[in-house]
């Protein structure tokens, strides 16, 4: 396009290179909004969904559907309900289910570790087939601190979870000694998942 006067022979872009690039734009935002969210998948947790109402971890269990799903940290607490941070609610059930994790860590150095438990409702952790702590029933989101001394090397962690009815959620953080926690799933210079 040629414009009149001192502006000799500039020629401005197409409207087709800026519908394109427009377009491109769309496309781009578009493939980034139905791209799903994933994260590192480092625990395995077995949720199953049972036909009655559930009030006691260790209860009898009457399951009518099971799924198995990878998260990256135990984080599952987002404005008192069971969920994931970036993946949402990883259960698709509100209330009574149960969680099961197995899961195997490496101890790089023997000392007393705490782990942080965060249930809304009721939870177990064994580790190496010990009773380490719990809370059986229903009860508000609370942190239950519990202590064990772990030697260097693998050991094995077993952690039970139910929902009953109402709010929900559930947290595991770890610790050695007095150090800052950190989220069960991520590495420390001290345990590796």
């Amino acid at each position: 396009m040629k414009m009149p006067g001192n502006l000799s022979n500039i020629n401005l872009l197409p409207n087709n290179t800026v519908l394109s690039a427009l377009l491109l734009l769309v496309a781009f935002l578009i493939a980034i909004r139905i791209t799903p969210v994933s994260v590192d998948p480092v625990v395995k947790l077995v949720i199953s969904k049972n036909r009655t109402s559930v009030s006691n971890i260790y209860q009898q269990r009457d399951i009518q559907f099971v799924r198995e799903v990878m998260v990256d940290r135990l984080n599952l607490l987002v404005k008192s309900r069971f969920s994931h941070p970036k993946l949402g609610n990883i259960a698709t059930y509100s209330d009574d289910f149960f969680v099961d994790i197995n899961h195997t860590i490496t101890v790089k150095k023997t000392d007393t570790y705490r782990f942080l438990m965060g249930s809304d409702d009721g939870f177990s952790l064994r580790i190496d087939d010990k009773l380490i702590c719990e809370h059986l029933g229903d009860r508000p989101y609370s942190v239950q601190v519990c202590m064990v001394h772990l030697t260097e090397g693998q050991h094995q962690v077993t952690m039970s979870y139910f929902q009953g009815y109402g709010n929900s959620g559930f947290t595991v953080q770890y610790a050695r000694g007095d150090e800052k926690p950190r989220w069960f799933g991520e590495d420390s210079r001290a345990i590796t998942f």
